[in-house]
């Protein structure tokens, strides 16, 4: 039953592994993506080529206005350039799942790893303090005896 219950956790905290690696590789393309989403406001006197589009745009507006008035028709609307770059929240998605999946990972493996091994750097230490109980135990086990042969 032991032995089942020890393979079942070894599993869970496999997946508990496998989650914490799938969660940050969410969050690492959260950061990759939108670092590499290119902004007008990041690229090299984007404001300068934002105003003189502005300015061209509105140049034909008036320019297609007074020939419009002249022919009788409708006047034309302002139309910027449009950007393509989506929305700044399209990438938040992968934010959210990274950090659930990550959570979720943390959690199944912090409950379900097998306590780790004892390691053999401090073993010295842990044969001393082994030594000093059992020289503790006989001292008293002695002192016990005595006491009894007193009586």
């Amino acid at each position: 039953m032991g032995e089942a219950r020890d393979d079942r956790s070894e599993f869970i905290s496999r997946i508990g592994t496998f989650f914490l690696l799938l969660g940050a590789l969410l969050i690492i393309l959260f950061i990759a993506s939108d670092i590499s989403r290119v902004d007008k406001g990041r690229q090299a006197n984007a404001t300068q080529i934002y105003i003189v589009e502005g300015v061209r745009a509105l140049q034909t507006r008036d320019a297609g206005a007074a020939q419009a008035k002249l022919k009788g028709a409708p006047t034309p609307t302002l139309a910027l350039p449009a950007s393509g770059n989506g929305s700044p929240l399209s990438y938040l998605p992968f934010f959210c799942l990274g950090v659930l999946i990550l959570g979720l990972g943390f959690i199944t493996k912090r409950k379900f790893a097998p306590p780790p091994s004892a390691g053999k750097r401090f073993e010295w230490i842990r044969k001393l303090q082994q030594k000093r109980r059992e020289a503790q135990a006989r001292k008293e086990a002695e002192k016990k005896e005595k006491s009894a042969k007193k009586i």
